[in-house]
Protein backbone atom coordinates (compact mmCIF):
# COMPACT_ATOMS: atom_id res chain seq x y z
CA UNK A 1 0.00 0.00 0.00
CA UNK A 2 3.36 2.52 0.91
CA UNK A 3 4.35 1.51 -2.24
CA UNK A 4 1.36 2.26 -4.14
CA UNK A 5 0.64 5.75 -2.30
CA UNK A 6 3.86 7.47 -3.16
CA UNK A 7 3.26 5.94 -7.17
CA UNK A 8 0.23 8.14 -6.54
CA UNK A 9 1.63 11.02 -5.33
CA UNK A 10 4.70 10.97 -7.59
CA UNK A 11 1.79 10.58 -10.33
CA UNK A 12 0.13 13.79 -9.48
CA UNK A 13 3.16 15.86 -9.12
CA UNK A 14 4.30 15.24 -12.61
CA UNK A 15 0.23 15.31 -13.65
CA UNK A 16 0.52 19.10 -12.07
CA UNK A 17 3.77 20.23 -13.76
CA UNK A 18 2.09 19.26 -17.33
CA UNK A 19 -0.99 21.09 -16.62
CA UNK A 20 1.22 24.44 -16.52
CA UNK A 21 2.86 22.83 -20.13
CA UNK A 22 1.77 22.85 -23.70
CA UNK A 23 2.57 19.12 -24.66
CA UNK A 24 2.73 18.29 -28.19
CA UNK A 25 -0.77 18.17 -30.01
CA UNK A 26 -0.70 14.33 -31.13
CA UNK A 27 -3.48 11.80 -31.56
CA UNK A 28 -3.67 8.45 -29.69
CA UNK A 29 -2.27 6.50 -32.39
CA UNK A 30 0.33 9.39 -33.32
CA UNK A 31 1.53 8.80 -28.88
CA UNK A 32 1.24 4.80 -29.33
CA UNK A 33 4.10 5.01 -32.01
CA UNK A 34 6.40 8.02 -30.91
CA UNK A 35 6.62 6.04 -27.36
CA UNK A 36 7.75 3.29 -28.42
CA UNK A 37 11.13 5.01 -29.23
CA UNK A 38 12.97 5.05 -26.12
CA UNK A 39 14.95 8.15 -27.08
CA UNK A 40 11.87 10.16 -28.61
CA UNK A 41 12.67 12.64 -26.08
CA UNK A 42 9.44 12.07 -24.15
CA UNK A 43 8.98 13.02 -20.20
CA UNK A 44 7.18 10.05 -18.41
CA UNK A 45 6.60 7.59 -15.44
CA UNK A 46 6.33 4.44 -15.99
CA UNK A 47 4.68 1.85 -12.81
CA UNK A 48 5.49 -1.79 -13.79
CA UNK A 49 4.84 -5.02 -11.65
CA UNK A 50 6.60 -8.28 -12.09
CA UNK A 51 5.94 -11.52 -10.63
CA UNK A 52 8.39 -14.88 -11.39
CA UNK A 53 8.24 -17.84 -9.13
CA UNK A 54 11.12 -18.79 -7.28
CA UNK A 55 11.85 -21.85 -5.72
CA UNK A 56 8.54 -22.94 -4.78
CA UNK A 57 7.00 -18.99 -3.38
CA UNK A 58 7.14 -15.86 -5.25
CA UNK A 59 9.39 -13.03 -6.32
CA UNK A 60 8.03 -9.24 -6.75
CA UNK A 61 8.79 -6.15 -8.06
CA UNK A 62 7.11 -3.14 -8.07
CA UNK A 63 9.10 -0.39 -9.94
CA UNK A 64 8.76 3.07 -10.56
CA UNK A 65 11.08 4.05 -13.75
CA UNK A 66 10.84 7.98 -14.66
CA UNK A 67 12.01 9.04 -17.68
CA UNK A 68 13.34 12.55 -18.34
CA UNK A 69 15.26 13.89 -21.29
CA UNK A 70 17.93 16.65 -20.91
CA UNK A 71 19.18 18.98 -23.60
CA UNK A 72 23.15 19.34 -23.64
CA UNK A 73 23.70 21.56 -26.77
CA UNK A 74 22.70 21.72 -30.40
CA UNK A 75 22.77 18.43 -31.08
CA UNK A 76 23.20 16.23 -27.99
CA UNK A 77 20.30 15.34 -25.27
CA UNK A 78 20.46 13.25 -22.43
CA UNK A 79 17.81 10.71 -21.79
CA UNK A 80 17.99 9.39 -18.41
CA UNK A 81 15.78 5.86 -17.19
CA UNK A 82 15.87 5.09 -13.65
CA UNK A 83 14.63 2.38 -12.31
CA UNK A 84 13.35 2.34 -8.72
CA UNK A 85 12.05 -1.10 -7.61
CA UNK A 86 10.42 -2.56 -4.42
CA UNK A 87 10.63 -6.18 -4.41
CA UNK A 88 9.82 -8.83 -2.25
CA UNK A 89 11.05 -12.82 -2.17
CA UNK A 90 9.20 -15.68 -0.51
CA UNK A 91 11.09 -18.81 -1.25
CA UNK A 92 12.12 -22.75 0.12
CA UNK A 93 15.34 -22.55 1.36
CA UNK A 94 18.28 -23.14 -1.50
CA UNK A 95 21.60 -22.32 -2.22
CA UNK A 96 21.56 -21.67 -6.15
CA UNK A 97 22.05 -18.54 -7.56
CA UNK A 98 19.17 -16.48 -8.90
CA UNK A 99 19.98 -13.81 -11.91
CA UNK A 100 17.39 -11.41 -11.67
CA UNK A 101 16.73 -11.77 -8.10
CA UNK A 102 19.73 -12.47 -5.54
CA UNK A 103 19.10 -15.58 -3.22
CA UNK A 104 16.98 -15.92 -0.33
CA UNK A 105 19.35 -16.33 2.95
CA UNK A 106 19.54 -19.66 4.29
CA UNK A 107 16.74 -20.01 6.90
CA UNK A 108 14.72 -22.21 8.68
CA UNK A 109 11.23 -23.18 6.45
CA UNK A 110 10.26 -20.09 4.36
CA UNK A 111 12.42 -17.16 3.37
CA UNK A 112 10.54 -13.73 2.78
CA UNK A 113 12.25 -10.73 2.64
CA UNK A 114 10.90 -7.45 1.05
CA UNK A 115 12.18 -3.31 0.66
CA UNK A 116 14.04 -1.50 -1.74
CA UNK A 117 16.11 -2.59 -3.49
CA UNK A 118 18.85 -1.58 -5.94
CA UNK A 119 18.35 1.57 -7.70
CA UNK A 120 19.87 1.21 -11.53
CA UNK A 121 20.22 4.61 -13.26
CA UNK A 122 20.49 4.17 -17.08
CA UNK A 123 22.02 7.21 -19.21
CA UNK A 124 21.60 7.56 -22.89
CA UNK A 125 23.55 10.19 -25.25
CA UNK A 126 21.84 10.45 -28.37
CA UNK A 127 21.63 13.32 -31.31
CA UNK A 128 18.82 15.94 -31.51
CA UNK A 129 18.44 14.90 -35.43
CA UNK A 130 17.01 11.51 -36.30
CA UNK A 131 17.73 10.13 -39.30
CA UNK A 132 15.28 8.12 -41.05
CA UNK A 133 12.96 5.43 -38.88
CA UNK A 134 16.73 5.02 -36.78
CA UNK A 135 17.63 6.23 -33.63
CA UNK A 136 20.42 4.94 -30.87
CA UNK A 137 21.73 5.97 -27.80
CA UNK A 138 24.98 4.85 -25.57
CA UNK A 139 26.34 5.74 -21.68
CA UNK A 140 26.48 4.48 -18.84
CA UNK A 141 24.57 2.21 -16.42
CA UNK A 142 25.44 2.77 -12.49
CA UNK A 143 23.32 0.36 -10.22
CA UNK A 144 23.41 2.00 -6.58
CA UNK A 145 23.44 -0.38 -3.39
CA UNK A 146 20.19 1.13 -1.79
CA UNK A 147 18.69 -2.23 -1.07
CA UNK A 148 17.29 -2.19 2.41
CA UNK A 149 17.62 -6.07 2.97
CA UNK A 150 20.98 -8.19 1.79
CA UNK A 151 18.59 -10.69 -0.03
CA UNK A 152 17.92 -7.98 -2.26
CA UNK A 153 21.03 -6.82 -3.70
CA UNK A 154 24.90 -6.41 -3.63
CA UNK A 155 26.25 -3.98 -1.18
CA UNK A 156 29.05 -2.30 -3.93
CA UNK A 157 27.72 0.08 -6.99
CA UNK A 158 27.84 -1.64 -10.01
CA UNK A 159 28.40 0.19 -13.39
CA UNK A 160 29.15 -0.58 -17.18
CA UNK A 161 28.47 0.45 -20.53
CA UNK A 162 24.92 0.52 -22.17
CA UNK A 163 24.05 0.70 -25.79
CA UNK A 164 20.44 1.56 -27.33
CA UNK A 165 19.63 0.64 -30.89
CA UNK A 166 15.76 1.67 -32.29
CA UNK A 167 14.17 1.07 -35.63
CA UNK A 168 10.60 2.78 -35.76
CA UNK A 169 7.57 2.54 -38.02
CA UNK A 170 4.37 2.62 -38.81
CA UNK A 171 3.27 -1.00 -38.08
CA UNK A 172 6.15 -2.32 -37.03
CA UNK A 173 9.09 -0.96 -34.92
CA UNK A 174 11.36 -2.86 -32.54
CA UNK A 175 14.67 -2.21 -30.84
CA UNK A 176 16.89 -3.63 -28.27
CA UNK A 177 19.34 -2.49 -25.04
CA UNK A 178 22.27 -4.25 -24.40
CA UNK A 179 24.45 -3.65 -20.84
CA UNK A 180 26.94 -5.49 -19.02
CA UNK A 181 27.46 -4.02 -15.44
CA UNK A 182 30.44 -5.05 -12.78
CA UNK A 183 30.31 -4.51 -8.96
CA UNK A 184 33.34 -2.15 -7.39
CA UNK A 185 34.47 -5.18 -5.47
CA UNK A 186 32.55 -7.22 -3.12
CA UNK A 187 32.65 -11.11 -2.94
CA UNK A 188 30.25 -13.84 -2.88
CA UNK A 189 26.71 -12.52 -3.31
CA UNK A 190 28.08 -9.12 -3.37
CA UNK A 191 29.86 -9.66 -6.02
CA UNK A 192 28.24 -8.58 -9.59
CA UNK A 193 29.15 -9.34 -13.48
CA UNK A 194 25.55 -9.35 -15.12
CA UNK A 195 24.74 -9.05 -19.19
CA UNK A 196 21.00 -7.87 -20.07
CA UNK A 197 19.98 -7.77 -23.01
CA UNK A 198 16.32 -6.13 -23.48
CA UNK A 199 14.59 -6.78 -26.57
CA UNK A 200 11.26 -4.95 -27.50
CA UNK A 201 8.97 -5.30 -30.37
CA UNK A 202 5.39 -3.62 -31.44
CA UNK A 203 2.47 -4.16 -33.96
CA UNK A 204 0.18 -1.19 -34.35
CA UNK A 205 -3.50 -1.45 -34.17
CA UNK A 206 -6.32 1.44 -34.46
CA UNK A 207 -7.59 3.57 -31.81
CA UNK A 208 -3.73 3.35 -30.03
CA UNK A 209 -4.42 -0.69 -29.46
CA UNK A 210 -0.99 -2.75 -29.97
CA UNK A 211 1.02 -6.09 -29.58
CA UNK A 212 4.18 -5.92 -27.82
CA UNK A 213 6.81 -8.37 -27.09
CA UNK A 214 9.40 -6.48 -24.25
CA UNK A 215 11.35 -8.66 -21.91
CA UNK A 216 15.04 -8.77 -20.88
CA UNK A 217 17.42 -11.84 -21.05
CA UNK A 218 19.88 -11.85 -18.73
CA UNK A 219 22.84 -13.82 -18.27
CA UNK A 220 24.90 -13.82 -14.69
CA UNK A 221 28.39 -14.95 -15.28
CA UNK A 222 29.27 -15.90 -11.98
CA UNK A 223 26.82 -18.18 -11.30
CA UNK A 224 27.36 -21.90 -11.54
CA UNK A 225 27.38 -23.41 -15.31
CA UNK A 226 23.03 -24.05 -16.01
CA UNK A 227 22.23 -21.51 -13.84
CA UNK A 228 23.49 -18.46 -15.73
CA UNK A 229 21.19 -17.46 -18.41
CA UNK A 230 17.64 -16.66 -18.30
CA UNK A 231 15.80 -16.46 -21.31
CA UNK A 232 12.05 -15.30 -21.86
CA UNK A 233 10.02 -15.52 -24.39
CA UNK A 234 6.26 -14.70 -24.88
CA UNK A 235 4.48 -11.15 -24.80
CA UNK A 236 1.16 -9.12 -24.68
CA UNK A 237 -0.84 -5.76 -25.44
CA UNK A 238 -1.37 -2.82 -24.43
CA UNK A 239 -3.21 0.48 -25.47
CA UNK A 240 -2.31 4.24 -25.26
CA UNK A 241 -5.48 6.47 -24.20
CA UNK A 242 -6.59 9.92 -22.55
CA UNK A 243 -8.27 9.73 -19.55
CA UNK A 244 -11.18 12.93 -20.24
CA UNK A 245 -9.87 16.53 -20.96
CA UNK A 246 -6.75 15.93 -19.92
CA UNK A 247 -3.86 16.68 -21.74
CA UNK A 248 -2.36 13.80 -20.41
CA UNK A 249 -1.72 10.41 -22.39
CA UNK A 250 -1.47 7.19 -20.88
CA UNK A 251 -0.07 3.93 -21.55
CA UNK A 252 -1.41 0.30 -20.38
CA UNK A 253 -0.10 -2.85 -20.97
CA UNK A 254 0.03 -6.78 -19.77
CA UNK A 255 2.59 -9.48 -20.91
CA UNK A 256 3.30 -12.80 -20.25
CA UNK A 257 6.65 -15.48 -20.82
CA UNK A 258 7.62 -18.67 -20.88
CA UNK A 259 10.78 -18.89 -19.56
CA UNK A 260 12.78 -21.27 -22.64
CA UNK A 261 15.83 -21.33 -20.18
CA UNK A 262 16.52 -20.48 -16.93
CA UNK A 263 18.02 -21.11 -14.14
CA UNK A 264 16.62 -24.59 -11.72
CA UNK A 265 15.38 -22.21 -9.03
CA UNK A 266 13.73 -19.68 -11.33
CA UNK A 267 9.62 -20.85 -12.43
CA UNK A 268 8.34 -21.07 -16.00
CA UNK A 269 6.81 -17.85 -16.44
CA UNK A 270 6.96 -14.60 -16.14
CA UNK A 271 4.24 -11.85 -15.96
CA UNK A 272 4.50 -7.98 -16.32
CA UNK A 273 1.63 -5.01 -16.23
CA UNK A 274 2.67 -2.06 -16.76
CA UNK A 275 1.52 1.66 -16.78
CA UNK A 276 2.59 4.66 -18.21
CA UNK A 277 1.77 8.54 -17.76
CA UNK A 278 3.14 10.60 -20.30
CA UNK A 279 3.68 13.82 -19.80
Amino acid sequence: MRNILLALCLCLSFHTYAQDTKPESLSVEDMAKKRQDPVAGLRSIYLQEVLLPIDGGMAQSFSIQPVWPFRLGENLKLITYTIIPFQSISANNSTSHIPIYPTPTQESGRTHAGGLGNILFNGFFTSMQKKGNISWGVGPAIQFPTRTEPVLGSNRVSLGPSFLFNHGGETFSGGFVIQNYWSLGGEGANAVNSFNFQYFTYYNLPKGWFLESNATIVNNWLAESGDQLLLPLGGGAGKTFKIGQSKLFYCAAAQLFYNAVRPDIVGTWEAVFQLQVIL
